[in-house]
């Protein structure tokens, strides 16, 4: 009897792990050892979740602020879009991040001063993850991030 309990836990632990029990693939990213090390808590980690309503060129900006301001603003966030150019604020550095396929650039992030030596290296093209506080939206001109970081690949 012994034997016959635990072959039908074996075949029960067997048919989890085939059936494949973990989490679906929808797209997210694992939190970055940086969020984690911060202590940040991160409620996105793929753009997707917010762009397929601020990519739509049907979505009104009234739906984007709303979103926004229920689900982003002032929270954290960690994405990844392409470099479109880079300004020194003379304190910190914001880069003009493109996350949209048909946008120059949609989201103005300002990195926190320690990241300043390895901002400053980054160029125009080039793809960027990032960790940071959305803060705002303005129609017609994109969300800010800011007290953001640099994640490492």
């Amino acid at each position: 009897m012994k034997f016959i309990t635990m072959g039908c836990i074996f075949l029960l632990m067997a048919v989890l792990v085939v059936s494949g029990c973990s989490a679906p693939d929808d797209g997210q990213k694992e939190v970055s050892e940086l969020a984690r090390d911060l202590g940040i808590d991160v409620v996105s980690t793929s753009f997707d979740d917010f762009g397929a309503i601020f990519c739509d060129p049907n979505s009104s900006s009234e739906n984007i602020s709303i979103l926004v301001d229920e689900e982003y603003k002032g929270n954290f966030v960690q994405w990844t879009g392409i470099v479109y150019a880079i300004t020194d604020n003379g304190r910190s550095y914001t880069v003009q991040v493109k996350h949209c396929q048909d946008s120059l650039t949609d989201a103005a992030v300002t990195f926190n001063i320690n990241e300043n030596e390895a901002v400053s290296k980054l160029i125009k093209g080039q793809e960027v993850t990032y960790l940071g506080r959305v803060t705002r939206y303005q129609n017609g001109v994109g969300f800010w991030v800011e007290e953001a970081y640099l994640v490492p690949e």
